[in-house]
């Protein structure tokens, strides 16, 4: 079973429509008041769950100190990085260009509203290289 990462955020409103914007859909379905999580779905695929930092820390206290945000990051495979690059630069804050690492896949990474910073790269390209059978 791959990781399921959660998002501790400081506005779920604003995050919801930050990732709508970059192409990404949400499924509040799940949300209420006291538990405000949403499931991120890109092309159909379950990305992550962003949650209210608040409710998050209510349900799990041990993170009640931690702040937003983290040293890491998260990857998504797209379909067609060169086109999803120029939508995305539009609305998000490129923190790293398109570039080739060491494996010879393609990525740029963004930051989004709350410190988080994703990483996206080419699905065929990865799913065809050594990396693929981890994707």
């Amino acid at each position: 079973m791959p990781f399921a990462p959660c998002l501790s955020v400081a506005d779920t409103a604003a995050s919801i429509t930050f990732y709508k914007q970059l192409g990404f859909d949400v499924d509040s379905s799940t949300a209420r008041p006291g538990d405000d999580i949403h499931m991120l779905l890109h092309q159909g695929d379950f990305c992550a769950m962003i949650y209210s930092n608040e409710d998050l820390k209510r349900w799990l206290p041990v993170l009640k100190d931690q702040p937003i945000g983290f040293a890491g990051m998260f990857y998504l495979a797209v379909e067609d990085l060169d086109g999803f690059y120029e939508r995305v630069r539009k609305d998000a804050q490129v923190v790293k260009e398109l570039t080739e690492d060491h494996n010879g896949q393609r990525e740029f990474y963004i930051r989004d509203p709350d410190g988080y910073v994703i990483g996206f790269n080419d699905k065929t390209a990865l799913n065809n290289s050594d990396l693929g059978k981890y994707a």
